[in-house]
């Protein structure tokens, strides 16, 4: 697989995924403007967004090719167990750490952080759709990169994963769910180890 086929997968799964947290994010943003009375520039601040997104994505596919080059098959499964299992202790354990609870605590309030936040114009807006796609990459990257064990084309696992981002995200009881995730992906990691290493 070419670098630019690696990309343009990670490209197209990233903005699949995050659709459904960047809508009532541009929701917020007209009302914002309205309130303000002033022009919302929707695209501009979804481009932002993306920027970011295409960053993580940059970053995703040269590990994917440099995993490749290493002869280490993608996704792991069970033809990796270790890395499988290492993956999803890794990703368990982002759950707990203070840099997640952050920047989820910022993916979860439009109106808080806009108002916070708050630039006029394209370029303002821009900027802040870039610092939401941070604070979204911030919260979500182990998450997607599970990508690389379950396997990008399978809807099943995939749906289940961008199921939890969602519910982290947008849901009311969204932040009490890192933890429980987090220790059932440690604890899948650990299954890995005992049923498929040892």
């Amino acid at each position: 697989m070419s670098y630019s086929s690696a990309l343009a997968m990670w490209m197209a799964m990233t903005a699949v995924m995050m659709a459904p947290i960047a809508v009532p994010w541009l929701r917020a943003l007209r009302r914002q403007a309205a309130d303000r009375n002033t022009p919302s520039f929707v695209f501009p601040f979804a481009a932002g967004y993306a920027l970011a997104w295409t960053g993580f994505s940059v970053v995703a596919a040269a590990f994917q090719l440099s995993l490749a080059a290493l002869e280490v098959p993608v996704p792991f499964g069970l033809d990796a167990p270790l890395h499988s299992a290492t993956a999803l202790i890794l990703a368990g354990a982002f759950q707990f750490t203070p840099f997640k609870t952050v920047c989820l605590s910022r993916c979860r309030s439009p109106a808080g952080y806009l108002l916070a936040r708050w630039r006029s114009g394209a370029t303002g807006h821009l900027r802040m759709g870039l610092g939401h796609g941070l604070d979204c990459v911030g919260c979500c990257w182990a998450l997607m990169a599970l990508a690389l064990v379950v396997g990008m084309i399978d809807l099943v696992w995939m749906g289940l994963l961008m199921a939890v981002m969602v519910a982290e995200t947008t849901l009311p009881f969204g932040a009490r769910l890192t933890r429980p995730v987090g220790a059932g992906l440690v604890a899948a990691g650990l299954i890995f180890c005992i049923l498929y290493i040892t």
